[in-house]
């Protein structure tokens, strides 16, 4: 029979036993620090995926901003051009409005004459006045000689649908009964340039 004596201090003794020995809270350490790597590992994957994708992100927001810069600066020319354009409207407009539309109104004249024509003896235009910041019509009287009363009253209801006047005014005729002629008078309030031809 053998015996066998541990000569070894007790402290070393126990050591060697506990390095032994199943323990369970090292193994509880060990995997809580395996995890703690493990999701520690993980988060900084996915937080630098993040941080390129919000990089992208901020990439195309600001092409996004600048285009919508660029859009806004070429709106504001168009607006700048546009008002420049309206004021030179504005003012023509003005000014088409001040004169009277004498072509217009010698071309209804002539283009509504039947085919026998009419006598004209005198054609005069007279500007409308203001008064309390409304404006009179301008106005055209035509006095001529016609053959018949019949030729005078077409040529008064042609003249009405001319587009050019706004009515059309036979206040006197008189007949001579040496030449058997008609003399007339129509006055014919005009309409503004703009109205022209409109129903």
């Amino acid at each position: 029979m053998k015996v066998r004596f541990d000569l070894r201090p007790a402290g070393l003794i126990e050591k060697e036993r506990q390095k032994k020995k199943f323990n369970f809270m090292k193994v509880i350490a060990v995997f809580l620090m395996g995890m703690f790597f493990l999701a520690s590992g993980g988060y900084i994957v996915v937080m630098t995926l993040n941080l390129l994708m919000l990089r992208d992100e901020v990439q195309t927001r600001e092409n996004l901003v600048s285009g919508l810069d660029m859009e806004r600066a070429n709106l504001n020319r168009q607006v700048t051009e546009l008002r420049a354009q309206e004021r030179v409207f504005i003012e023509t407009l003005r000014i088409m409005n001040e004169d009277m539309p004498t072509i217009e109104v010698l071309n209804a004249l002539e283009s509504n004459m039947d085919i026998y024509g009419i006598g004209f003896n005198t054609l005069k235009f007279t500007q409308g006045r203001e008064a309390r910041g409304v404006k009179e019509p301008d106005m055209v009287e035509l006095t001529g000689l016609v053959a018949s009363d019949k030729q005078i009253v077409d040529y008064s209801d042609r003249l009405r649908t001319s587009g050019v006047f706004n009515d059309v005014r036979l206040p006197v005729t008189t007949l001579n009964e040496r030449t058997g002629m008609i003399s007339y008078t129509l006055q014919m309030p005009v309409k503004e340039i703009g109205d022209i031809n409109k129903p």
